[in-house]
């Protein structure tokens, strides 16, 4: 594993834990004001702000400690973490989205 790249890819993703954050409290919001959640749902992208942001942090904190146990390059697949978190999230939201009636004010 090369230091450059451990660095390049810990600031990618720290940068996606920014974004992520923003993602997820404008579309939860957007679902929240558009629909009737049950209490589950609710906590469900409740916890999404705070999960998505740390799945980007926990990778790249994990690369790190990976590269100062001389790790192989394989472990650069610790970085696809938040896509697969982020892509089970989006799932979530289309699918509630999709899902209940809209409620009139």
């Amino acid at each position: 594993m090369s230091l450059l790249w451990v660095i390049f890819g810990s600031l990618v993703q720290l940068t996606l834990a920014a974004m992520f954050f923003m993602l997820v409290v404008f579309s939860s919001a957007g679902i929240a004001n558009c629909r009737t959640l049950t209490h589950m749902q609710s906590k469900v992208l409740d916890w999404s702000i705070y999960a998505l942001p740390l799945s980007c942090v926990l990778s790249a904190v994990l690369m790190i400690i990976l590269y100062w146990n001389g790790s192989s390059a394989i472990a650069y697949w610790w970085y696809a973490l938040p896509a697969v978190a982020i892509t089970a999230y989006l799932i979530f939201a289309l699918m509630l989205n999709a899902g209940a009636p809209r409620t009139t004010s």
